[in-house]
Parts: structure tokens; sequence; C-alpha cells
């Protein structure tokens, strides 16, 4: 999907928001977003966090209010659609309250609440920009046209050095939490692959990630190759 600057204002790209529903209003608010701009967001606002549903209508809630918000589909999007197809009512019913810690997701029956069925189908896998492709986690550029593999838009991990050296647009993806000092360094050397999550969630001792170096939600502007960050508040 192609979408042309024109005469809108800023372009900004924020990722990985996981439920942290109170972050990402505090970090609208910090990057006074206005009816001229572009946001773009790169998937993944469900789960692990305590208020998916808060992040889901507060989009829709910008949309409906004459914002120009793009949102992308992130794998945890992709998981509810599958295992809805998959599961019986019941698994389904605990994947989506246990597993992914999004009970506000769901009716009483178990079903997804239709608003929530809508946005997650309506979600496309990227957005390509004059100088720059948006995708939650990669492109597979194995294939001839990597715009093909939709499972690698989703889930691909480490490709960076499979990005072609003629590939002429920068790619900004989420998708793996990336320590801040890393993200800065894709930035300040204006490499081809820029990562953008910082692990918003994990604000708290965590097992594999050194938690002191993720925990804020990060919002890149396109156009000044600027971070604007807001550490977790949940």
């Amino acid at each position: 999907m192609f979408v042309n600057k024109s005469d809108f204002g800023k372009r900004y790209v924020i990722s990985d928001i996981h439920g942290c529903f109170n972050t990402f209003k505090a970090l609208i608010d910090k990057i006074s977003l206005n009816k001229t701009d572009l946001l773009f967001l790169l998937g993944d606002y469900i789960d692990r966090g305590h208020n998916s549903s808060g992040v889901i209508n507060y989009i829709l809630e910008l949309q409906n209010s004459g914002y120009n918000i793009f949102p992308l589909r992130g794998n945890h999007e992709n998981n509810i659609l599958e295992t809805q197809i998959t599961y019986d009512s019941l698994m389904f019913g605990n994947f989506v309250r246990k597993i992914n810690k999004s009970p506000d997701l769901l009716e009483e029956d178990n079903s997804i609440k239709p608003e929530f069925q809508s946005f997650f189908e309506s979600l496309p896998y990227y957005y390509e920009l004059d100088n720059y492709i948006l995708v939650h986690a990669g492109l597979n550029f194995k294939l001839q046209n990597p715009f093909e593999d939709k499972t690698s838009m989703l889930e691909l991990r480490g490709f960076s050095v499979n990005v072609p050296a003629n590939f002429s647009k920068t790619i900004i993806h989420g998708h793996n939490p990336t320590y801040l000092s890393d993200i800065m360094t894709a930035i300040n050397e204006r490499q081809k692959v820029i990562p953008l999550d910082n692990g918003c969630v994990y604000s708290k001792p965590h097992k594999f990630y050194d938690y002191k170096q993720l925990g804020k939600l990060l919002c890149f502007d396109l156009d000044n190759f600027e971070i604007i960050y807001q550490t977790n508040i949940e």
C-alpha cells in the first residue's frame, strides 16, 4: 500500500504498543499530533499489557476524529484471526484471556467484539512511502518479490544482513525488542534498516532482557530523523 506525503505535515511512526494505553496516549500528547500529520503504527497493539481494548479504541477514536492514522498488522493481531478459526470457542477464550492477557477483547461467548474484529481484518501488511517501507517485522529478500511473503512481514527476525545493496528505501520495523542504544545507532548512522521496538511492556526485571535498556514507547519522526519517547507509565 503506497502513501504519498502530499501536503501533509509531519510523519511519525510508533511500533509495538502491546496494550500500554496510558503510555501510548501520553506519547501522542507529547508529540502534539495534529490533523495535518501522518501517524503510522507498526502493529502489535494488543497482548502483554493490560489494556488492549483501550489502545484500539483510542486508535479508532483518533481516526474518527479526523486524524491521519495508518495502522499495520502485527503478528499478535494476525494470531488472533488465525486462532479464532482453528481453535474451538473454549480454547480460543483461554488463549486470549490467559496467554495473551487480553480478556477485554472478548464478548461473553468468547467471540471477538465486532469493532475489534473489523479492525483486525482491515489491517494491511505494509506501507510504502516515497523513501521508506514500513512493516511490522521485516522482508524476505530471498524472494524476487519480498512483499509476497506475508509471514515474514509479520514474523521475521534478524533480516538486516539480507537487504540488497541496491534496495533504495529505508525499512522501518518493530517486532523484536531492541535496546535503545542500538536503535539510536541505526538512526544516527542512517542505516537501511531501523528497528523501533524498545519493548515498552518490559519495564520490570525479565529473564531474557535487560529491562533497564527497554521499557520505552518510541515515536520516530521520519523527516527529521528524531526519536521522541515515553517511558512506560502503566
